[in-house]
């Protein structure tokens, strides 16, 4: 009788708590394979198994609490995994791809503490043919536009208003005695209304090659590869727009990189021009093509490297939560750049064109 007083006793406590609390813990998830072929990967074509070519593989916990007063705890964790060996992404992080606690005021905004995506991510992404599929990056994912950076040891405040939605990020480096060495700092914002999308934001580190793996890649793409490594900084600023006529929807982007004393101790800088359109047949069957310039220039010595790259996707959803999808990427290196590679995630070519296509299927929950 004792135990049975105790249990009904802790039962109501904890209802009771969770009656005034009013939290909730979401879990969800998105599992993305395909099998792809790459015409010149170091010399050689592939044919191999991929995770997330659209969309990285994942599983994450959103959790907010009400505390009262138009005050909320938040959090999220979000793991990154590759499905065709269940081993974990981002370097084998447990939480690599997001990993932060929070305040959030329903009217002043929200502050967020952890590891985080910055502005390029948050606001111009969505305006590139990344985000269609990784393969589609700009080369060597030089302005961030393609998700793979997350930034460690910051804190972002995010406001929202109306249609209108901007942040401002600050990464500490952590360096004894310096407070600026190593550190990173983002703002950005979008404009969000019915058919328009107009998304901007702009990010700049110090000493970039000495910040964590992940949030730079340092050596797997020739076009940036070196100038990572050695620069003193580096700033991205970008910004473009989309609009939806009826079943079409057109957007384009243009972003500009420096790498300051980049190479031989002076500037290295990337332009990219990109324009896109997805058509949509029916509401579950859907095509995009796109075209990315990318114009550098190497003030050291009046290199001029260049890239073209075209992207072709075809999505037919299944159901809500099930998409098959197929792909289509080529890149051409021109100027003084003289090897292609459409993507980080896979090894250059031995010449200066890459080719890549693929058939995959995504689900989310």
């Amino acid at each position: 009788m004792k135990k049975t007083f105790y249990i009904a006793a802790a039962i109501s406590g904890a209802a009771a708590v969770n009656a005034h609390a009013q939290g909730s813990v979401t879990l969800y998830g998105l599992i993305d394979a395909s099998i792809q072929y790459t015409n010149n990967q170091g010399g050689g074509s592939t044919v191999a198994m991929s995770s997330g070519t659209t969309r990285g593989s994942r599983i994450g916990f959103l959790g907010t609490e009400d505390l009262g007063g138009g005050n909320h705890a938040i959090f999220r964790l979000e793991n990154g995994f590759d499905v065709t060996d269940g081993s974990l992404g981002q370097g084998g992080l447990m939480f690599g791809r997001q990993a932060y606690v929070g305040l959030q005021n329903d009217r002043w905004g929200t502050l967020t503490f952890g590891r985080q995506y910055e502005s390029m991510v948050d606001y111009v992404a969505h305006l590139t043919a990344a985000d269609w599929s990784v393969y589609m990056e700009h080369p060597g994912d030089m302005d961030l536009t393609n998700r793979g950076v997350r930034v460690d040891n910051s804190v972002k405040f995010t406001k929202t208003y109306g249609a209108f939605t901007g942040s401002a990020l600050y990464s500490f480096g952590g360096q004894a005695g310096s407070f600026g060495a190593n550190s990173m700092w983002s703002v950005g914002g979008s404009y969000d209304d019915g058919p328009l999308y107009v998304g901007f934001g702009m990010t700049y580190a110090r000493q970039p090659g000495a910040r964590n793996t992940g949030t730079f890649w340092k050596a797997s793409n020739s076009a940036i590869g070196e100038y990572v490594t050695v620069a003193h900084s580096f700033l991205t600023v970008g910004g473009g727009a989309a609009y939806k006529f009826g079943s079409l929807k057109l957007g384009g982007d243009i972003t500009s990189t420096t790498y300051k004393d980049g190479f031989e101790q002076q500037n290295v800088n990337f332009m990219n021009y990109e324009i896109n359109g997805v058509y949509y047949f029916t509401p579950a069957l859907s095509a995009g093509l796109g075209v990315t310039y990318t114009d550098g220039k190497v003030d050291a010595n009046d290199g001029d490297p260049r890239y073209i790259q075209y992207n072709a996707t075809a999505t037919y959803s299944l159901s809500k939560r099930t998409d098959l999808y197929a792909f289509a990427t080529f890149q051409r290196a021109m100027g003084d750049a003289q090897v292609a590679q459409v993507t980080q995630f896979i090894s250059p070519s031995s010449t200066n064109k890459q080719a890549s296509v693929g058939l995959g299927l995504r689900h989310t929950f």
